[in-house]
């Protein structure tokens, strides 16, 4: 009973704070950071964000050893890359170590032609243990615990990289992502004057393959607002904007599992089952349509048709808190003790785990301005 109690407390906590802000995609844009946050905390955001163009501000901070401190200054006559990351989850981690390898591959590359530095912006400080991961080290570590230099150059989200042009202009700023060598190598080249910025982008839209037709761009203009609903939750608009997309793309059965899901918000079981029905008829291994059809049959009770799909959906390598919980609840009713509490601990650990990156989001968050 203790844990179910704690598994409600997290999921109450995880759902309905108004101020929680969403765990970020592996490739969340500034744009789409500030849309997750309420309106007073994405204005404090943006009254310290440093623009793309504008000059860096006079910062310093020390390499350690004895060694000059890095200012703007010094960073003068060649490009630069500061890379702000923290260590205070494992998702911050993993990021962090990918990017000092990344960084390190692209310091042997570059040699002394680029300034590159990362910034250790944890008000606990960084273990250099931990960055020892990076095979492709070793990269300068500066300490920015007091956070000084992470609210001049108004970072808010990390790993966070800047590319910074000789003479001290901010070139871009750069999420994390899976591709982060290749696309600093890109804007590198945009600060030593070889490319436009335009032309890196036309570049890069070459890279990602044809024009999206008329038609599917509406059908991501009918996604966008239904993602919007779904956050202010006015469901049954988002289940409209997801019906006109699934018309614009037949194709694609994203557009029918996620109004399914919005259904299933209404508590609208029986149009979720036909949703999720209808995406496994276009793409049979879809895994998120197997886990909504066994929650919307769950739901009305069908439960030994939920079960196979509910089973099928719990063994992938990160399945719904929901689903886990909607399992227990069918292996309680069974009588199967253990297997309820062993899905129950799970559901516990993935929604504290949530829990725990929403509460990193908040902490990049700058508070609102008094």
């Amino acid at each position: 009973m203790k844990l179910l109690c704690a598994l409600m407390a997290a999921w109450l906590t995880v759902t309905m704070t108004p101020y929680c802000v969403p765990a970020l995609a592996e490739e969340t844009t500034e744009a789409e950071f500030l849309e997750k946050l309420p309106s007073d905390l994405a204005d404090a955001v943006l009254a310290t964000r440093l623009e793309v163009g504008g000059q860096i501000p006079d910062f310093s901070l020390s390499p350690g050893m004895d060694k000059k401190p890095v200012t703007r200054e010094s960073l003068r006559g060649k490009p630069a890359v500061l890379a702000f990351f923290a260590l205070d989850n494992e998702i911050r981690q993993n990021r962090a170590i990918e990017m000092v390898s990344a960084l390190g591959s692209l310091r042997r590359q570059s040699g002394e032609t680029v300034n590159i530095f990362a910034i250790c912006s944890d008000p606990k400080g960084c273990d250099p243990a931990v960055l020892k991961k990076a095979s492709d080290g070793p990269i300068p570590v500066l300490d920015d615990a007091e956070r000084t230099s992470y609210t001049l150059f108004g970072i808010f989200m990390m790993p966070t990289a800047l590319v910074i042009s000789a003479e001290g202009e901010l070139v871009a700023k750069l999420p994390f992502a899976a591709d982060l060598e290749e696309t600093l190598k890109g804007w590198l080249r945009v600060a030593r004057g070889e490319i436009t910025a335009a032309e890196l982008q036309a570049l890069s839209q070459v890279d990602r393959g044809p024009e999206k037709t008329a038609e599917e761009r509406q059908a991501l203009h009918h996604l966008g607002l239904a993602k919007v609903m779904l956050k202010r939750r006015m469901y049954p608009q988002a289940v409209q904007e997801f019906a006109a997309a699934a018309k614009l793309t037949p194709a694609d059965p994203s557009p029918l599992v996620q109004g399914g899901f919005a259904l299933i918000k209404m508590q609208d079981w029986k149009n979720a089952e036909t949703k999720f029905n209808q995406a496994l008829d276009m793409d049979p291994d879809s895994l998120e349509a197997v886990a909504g059809l066994g929650l919307a049959l769950h739901r009305q009770g069908r439960d030994e048709e939920a079960l196979p799909e509910l089973e099928d959906a719990a063994a992938t390598v990160k399945p719904l808190p929901e689903v886990l919980v909607a399992l227990a609840e069918i292996y309680t009713a069974s009588g199967k003790k253990d297997l309820a509490l062993q899905n129950y601990a799970k559901a516990a650990k993935k929604l504290l785990s949530d829990l725990e990156r929403c509460e990193s989001n908040l902490i990049d968050a700058p508070p609102p301005a008094q």
